[in-house]
């Protein structure tokens, strides 16, 4: 599968001032059991040691670029170019990956005859390493569970090159912190995807985490933005047809609890309504009922 010396794999590792974070992912790669394969640490606009935890490493198969920031999707593709392999594999740089992490990936890729992408299970841990849950995907139900909740956990993807440069990530900062999840619904519509069973990594929950630092003006604005991409993309909504309704006033309710916690009692009603008006049985939901809720205690 690969000339001896030469990545097969191209591991792209998006980072901004996580450098005591990186440290410790980097060291979760070094004992890889499948032995071709290089690291691309894309720091995308930092000022921190980044640089300092790479060199310290003392790892030839690990590289080191900074570029100024533009977040993520950018950063991503940028490692993209760079890279060598013929399969990429986008990892975060506060998580952490088993020994047969890259193993299992090249099995996938044999067993499958080199498919456009595939996924391998995951599990989500504390800090201190405490079990929360695993994430193990059916494939003939990846596609409509995906829609509704990104659990395509970015370590867990891994593209072929010619994929990934032929639709690489949306690089607009608005669509920060979903511009994974857009992209693996434009996949999911164009080529069918291979699951392992195998969990070969695990994300970590800290209080750093992008996602739970979002403010609800982002939360909006993001939102919009993704539903009018995959609105614009013919082959999405030929995939998806009439659970694309759905679809939007799920992100609407998603809007609802952002803004019910940040106590703005008139924007959530206004989505509420708008998302009822999109898809009437949304009102039955638990994130609707959760942010209704919320406005009437306070």
């Amino acid at each position: 599968m690969s000339i001896s010396g030469s990545p097969f794999f191209s591991i792209v590792i998006p980072t901004y001032n996580r450098a005591s974070l990186l440290e410790k992912t980097l060291q979760s790669i070094q004992p890889q059991t499948y032995p071709h394969f290089e690291v691309l640490v894309i720091d995308d606009g930092g000022t921190d040691s980044s640089r300092e935890v790479v060199r310290a490493m003392e790892d030839p198969r690990i590289l080191y670029y900074y570029k100024a920031n533009e977040e993520r999707g950018a950063a991503r593709n940028y490692g993209a170019r760079l890279a060598k392999g013929d399969y990429f594999n986008f990892f975060d740089s506060d998580d952490l990956m088993y020994p047969i992490h890259l193993e299992e990936a090249a099995n996938m890729i044999s067993r499958f005859q080199c498919p456009e992408f595939f996924h391998l299970a995951y599990d989500h841990r504390k800090e201190n390493g405490e079990l929360m849950s695993e994430v193990v995907h059916q494939e003939s139900k990846v596609a409509s569970s995906v829609l509704f909740n990104n659990d395509l956990s970015c370590n867990g993807v891994f593209l072929r090159s010619d994929i990934a440069r032929t639709y690489p990530f949306r690089e607009d900062r608005e669509l920060a912190s979903a511009e994974d999840w857009e992209l693996w619904i434009r996949l999911l519509c164009r080529y069918p995807i291979k699951c392992s069973q195998r969990v070969t990594s695990s994300v970590i929950h800290h209080e750093q985490r992008s996602i739970t630092t979002i403010k609800p003006e982002k939360v909006i604005n993001r939102d919009l933005l993704m539903i009018r991409l995959l609105s614009q993309d013919a082959v999405v909504m030929g995939c998806y047809n009439g659970l694309f309704k759905r679809f939007k006033a799920e992100r609407y309710t998603y809007m609802m609890l952002s803004l019910a916690q940040a106590r703005q009692r008139i924007e959530v009603i206004r989505w509420a309504l708008i998302a009822l008006r999109t898809f009437p049985k949304i009102l039955f939901t638990k994130r609707f009922l959760a942010s209704v809720r919320n406005i009437i205690k306070r």
